[in-house]
């Protein structure tokens, strides 16, 4: 019998090559970046390559998040799944939380999740 995780950072297999600070999403049992208007379930905490096992940060824990832009963002601005794990504050699919700090293309923003429209996103909830 299997135990439950309760952690805030799970050990995934990936399904290609990621890169740290991504939001990532399941494929099967492997995680792959998280596209554009695509819901995540976290962000990779360090690079991990392709059919390698490797930790992701689940967005059900507390706290910030590092992620890394896809463009420039503002310091409080709402920001968006990107397309390979990015950010950006182009308006794409459900908000994925708020910029603490600002930052360009590739930079590392801190990010104030909103996991709940994340689960909503990805699960039909209109009937609770």
């Amino acid at each position: 019998m299997n135990s439950d995780i309760q952690n805030a950072v799970r050990t995934f297999t990936a399904g290609e090559a990621l890169s740290a600070h991504r939001r990532v999403k399941l494929s099967g049992v492997t995680v792959v970046y998280a596209d554009a208007g695509e819901a995540a379930i976290g962000v990779t905490t360090q690079a991990i390559a392709n059919a390698a096992a490797g930790p992701v940060r689940l967005l059900n824990a507390a706290g910030t998040f590092n992620v890394t832009a896809a463009g420039t963002i503002t310091a409080g601005a709402t920001v968006y799944g990107a397309d390979d794990g990015k950010i950006s504050a182009t308006a794409s699919g459900k908000p994925f939380g708020t910029s603490l700090e600002a930052g360009s293309a590739d930079d590392g923003v801190e990010v104030l999740p909103d996991t709940w429209q994340d689960f909503l996103t990805q699960y039909d909830c209109s009937g609770l």
